[in-house]
C-alpha cells in the first residue's frame, strides 16, 4: 500500500527502496536491485551538488540506457527538473529545443548523442553514471537556482523536501503540427499517474515490469518506472525495442507485465513468433487488443486513450481474448471509461476536451519563453485535438488526430479503419494512407505501400469493397514509409517527399 503522505517522486523513490531493496532497476543489459541503485544515485547527487542546484533543470539528450535511467533517479532525488529529449530529431532541432527550453545543464550518455553547446549551460558527461561518476562541466556564466534545502538524515537529497506542484519533468510532443512543445509535468501528476496505472494493472511487489520504449515518451517512464515504483515493482528498459528477440528478452528477465504501444504490439502481430514466446510470465499488458492476448496466451490487456497533456492518459478500458471489438474507429478501437480524477466532453466540432477534477491531475501547461502557459480554456478544458465520439453506453471512442485527419466532400475518412480492412482484405504490409489536396472534394485518398511484393489485382478488389468516400484513387509506390525512430510511427506529412516507384491511378467503379 503506497503511503499517501508521499508528495514528490523522491519520496517515492525512498517508499519503494524501503519496500523492496531486491526489486530490480535498470535495462535488461545492465540492472541491480532497487536498494543498490539508490546508493549509486545518491553517489550522483554528490556528484551534483554545487554545480546543479535545487529547483535548475537538466536536458536528458539520449536513448533509454542503463545510465539514463540512474541518472534520471538522482535528479529527482536532488531536486532537479529533467527535460527528456528525443536524441535521434536532427540537430539543429534540438538546439532550437533547447533554446526554448534554456536549461541549466544538458547531459549526455553516449557519444553518438552529444547535444548542442552553449555557454549558458554546463555539461554532464553521464556515461559513467551506472558507476556513480559523473564529469560536470560548470557554464560559462553563472545561473541562478534555489539552494539546497537540508533534510534531516538525507543532506544531499534535496527533493525530498519538493513540493508536490513542482515541476519534475518537461516531455516534449511529437512534434506534428510544429515544432516540439515542451509540457510540464508535475511530481503529483507522477504520483497520481503511478497510483492509476498500478491500480489499473494490478502492480504487485513481485512484478517485474518491461517497458521497452525510449523514455522520453510518457508510456514507459510513467507507466512504466513511476507506476512500478508505486506498488514497490521491480522495472527494466531497453536501449531499442527488437520484435525479433522480444521473447526472449521478457523469458530471460523474468517479466510479468509489459508496457507497449500500437506500434510495437503490431510488430510483434506480424512476426507472430509464438513458439518463441512459449514459456514467457506476462500476466498483463498495457496497450494490448484481444487479438494479440489471444496469440500470445496473456490473460488480460489494457488499451487506453490519453496524452501527455491529459494526465498521461484519462481513460482506459480492460480487454481479454476473444472480446469483440466495440468501436470500427480508431487505433485502439476503444478508449473507454473516464478516470475517476478526470471528466470529459466532446465538442461540437467533434474535438476530445478533457479537465481535471482534481489538481494536478492533467499538465501544469507548455512551457513557453520561460513561462508556464496552462493552455486550457476559460472553463479549465484542455482541447486535444483529438476527435472522438460517445458510444451508447457514455464511454470515449477515439476516432483520429484532427490535424491528420483527411477529409472528402467534408466527410471524415477514419484513416485507422481503411488501413485495418486493406492490412486483412488485401494482405498487405507496411503502408500507410493519407492524402493529396483536390480542387473537387478538399482532399483525395491516397495509398503509399512499401512492400514491392504488392498484389495489384487484390489490392484493387480490396480497395472497391470501401465505401465509395473511403477509397483510395490513386496508389503510389515508395522504397520505404518515412517512420519516427524514436517510436517507429509513421510520419504521415513526409509521404508527399518520398521518392514514387510507380503511380496508378484507381478507376471509380
Amino acid at each position: 500500500m503506497l503511503n499517501q503522505n508521499i508528495r514528490n517522486l523522491a519520496l517515492l523513490i525512498q517508499d519503494a527502496v524501503r519496500r523492496s531493496p531486491e526489486a530490480v532497476f535498470g535495462t535488461d543489459k545492465v540492472s541491480a536491485p532497487m536498494a543498490d541503485a539508490f546508493q549509486t544515485a545518491q553517489t550522483l547527487c554528490a556528484s551534483m551538488s554545487g554545480a546543479i542546484l535545487k529547483g535548475q533543470t537538466v536536458a536528458f539528450v539520449g536513448v533509454t540506457s542503463e545510465h539514463y535511467l540512474i541518472f534520471w533517479m538522482a535528479c529527482q532525488l536532488h531536486g532537479v527538473r529533467t527535460a527528456l529529449i528525443n536524441p535521434h530529431y536532427p540537430q539543429d532541432l534540438i538546439r532550437e529545443m533547447l533554446l526554448d527550453l534554456n536549461p541549466d545543464a544538458v547531459a549526455f550518455f553516449d557519444d553518438t548523442y552529444r547535444a548542442p553547446t552553449h555557454p549558458n549551460w554546463a555539461s554532464i558527461d553521464a556515461r559513467n553514471a551506472w558507476s556513480g561518476h559523473l564529469a560536470v562541466k560548470s557554464a560559462e556564466v553563472p545561473r541562478s537556482g534555489k539552494s539546497h534545502v537540508p533534510v534531516e538524515g538525507d543532506a544531499l537529497l534535496t527533493g525530498l523536501a519538493c513540493d508536490g506542484s513542482e515541476i519534475a519533468c518537461y516531455m516534449h510532443t511529437s512534434g506534428t503540427s510544429g515544432r516540439p512543445k515542451f509540457c510540464a509535468l508535475s511530481h503529483s501528476y507522477f504520483i497520481r499517474l503511478g497510483r492509476f496505472i498500478a491500480d489499473s494493472l494490478g502492480y504487485v511487489r513481485n512484478d517485474v515490469v518491461f517497458a521497452p520504449m525510449p523514455m522520453f515518451h510518457i508510456n514507459p517512464l510513467g507507466y512504466g518506472v513511476v507506476a512500478a515504483w508505486t506498488a514497490g515493482a521491480g522495472v527494466l528498459g531497453t536501449q531499442r525495442f527488437a520484435a525479433q528477440n522480444f521473447w526472449s528478452t521478457v523469458k530471460q528477465i523474468g517479466a510479468t507485465a509489459l508496457v507497449l504501444h500500437v506500434t510495437p504490439l503490431q510488430m510483434l502481430m506480424k512476426e507472430a513468433d509464438v513458439d518463441a514466446s512459449a514459456g514467457h510470465q506476462v500476466r498483463v499488458v498495457f496497450g494490448a487488443i484481444s487479438e494479440f492476448l489471444g496469440m500470445f496466451g496473456i490473460p488480460i490487456g489494457i488499451t487506453a486513450y490519453g496524452s501527455t497533456e491529459a494526465g498521461g492518459l484519462c481513460h482506459t478500458w480492460h480487454v481479454r481474448a476473444g472480446d469483440r471489438s466495440l468501436a470500427e474507429e480508431g487505433p485502439t478501437h476503444y478508449a473507454g471509461r473516464v478516470r475517476f480524477d478526470a471528466e470529459f466532453k466532446i465538442s461540437e466540432e467533434g474535438e476530445i476536451h478533457v479537465r481535471a477534477r482534481e489538481a494536478d491531475t492533467l499538465f501544469s501547461g507548455y512551457l513557453r519563453d520561460g513561462t508556464l502557459d496552462p493552455s486550457t480554456d476559460a472553463d479549465s478544458w484542455f482541447h486535444t485535438g483529438d476527435r472522438g465520439r460517445v458510444d451508447h453506453l457514455g464511454n470515449l471512442v477515439f476516432i483520429e488526430r484532427m490535424s491528420e485527419s483527411v477529409r472528402v466532400n467534408g466527410e471524415y475518412v477514419p484513416i485507422d479503419f481503411v488501413e485495418r480492412s486493406l492490412e486483412k482484405e488485401a494482405e498487405l504490409s507496411e503502408f500507410a494512407i493519407w492524402s493529396r489536396a483536390d480542387a473537387v472534394s478538399g482532399q483525395r485518398v491516397v495509398l503509399w505501400i512499401a512492400d514491392p511484393r504488392i498484389d495489384l489485382e487484390k489490392t484493387l478488389a480490396a480497395i472497391q469493397r470501401l465505401p465509395s468516400i473511403m477509397r483510395p484513387v490513386e496508389i503510389i509506390q515508395i522504397a520505404s514509409l518515412p517512420r519516427d525512430t524514436g517510436v517507429n510511427k509513421v510520419q504521415r506529412r513526409r509521404l508527399h517527399d518520398e521518392h514514387a516507384l510507380w503511380r496508378h491511378e484507381v478507376s471509380a467503379q
